[in-house]
């Protein structure tokens, strides 16, 4: 009888305690998955602000004027904020390769390939195609068997002409 009167008081306490342990548990997952999305969501407009002008340059329809507008961008209050946000939010990796990307832009001139202008092109197109491959092992899969020649195979008809030199 001893044995009975136990199990009918613990039985109720054990079951609000379990209760309370895994509603503790399941609502710190919630609020873990939520931030992660609210950071997901700010990394991917602050890639999309950086990425365009980028994106404008590689905009064949565009005229000259329209891409000059999107190389200005460049220079203004926004698309600087947005390089701040990803020294402060970005991964290691994209931050490493947007700097990449950004002193090749500054200091590697196609005047300097005057001969050869395939050639800035294609350490342009590298530097893109690390900046977006990083870009998305930072949002979705760390875990990605892409090369970064297919990260433009999209935009570029001749890019299997350059996979060698984009890959390596």
């Amino acid at each position: 009888m001893d044995k009975t009167l136990i199990i009918a008081v613990l039985s109720p306490i054990l079951l609000t305690v379990g209760g309370l342990i895994t509603w503790f548990f399941k609502s710190k997952r919630e609020d873990i998955l939520l931030s992660e999305e609210k950071t997901r969501d700010f990394k991917v407009k602050t890639y999309e602000t950086l990425l365009e002008p980028f994106i404008v340059v590689f905009t064949f329809t565009l005229n000259e004027n329209q891409k000059q507008k999107g190389m200005n961008k460049l220079l203004s209050l926004e698309y600087r904020k947005a390089a701040f946000n990803l020294t402060t939010f970005g991964s290691d990796e994209v931050v490493k390769s947007y700097n990449k990307i950004m002193q090749a832009f500054f200091n590697v001139k196609s005047e300097d390939f005057e001969n050869d202008n395939e050639e800035y092109a294609v350490i342009m197109l590298t530097h893109l195609s690390d900046l977006l491959l990083n870009i998305r092992k930072d949002l979705y899969t760390k875990k990605t068997n892409l090369k970064r020649s297919e990260m433009l195979e999209f935009m570029i008809n001749d890019i299997k002409k350059h996979q060698y030199r984009i890959n390596n």
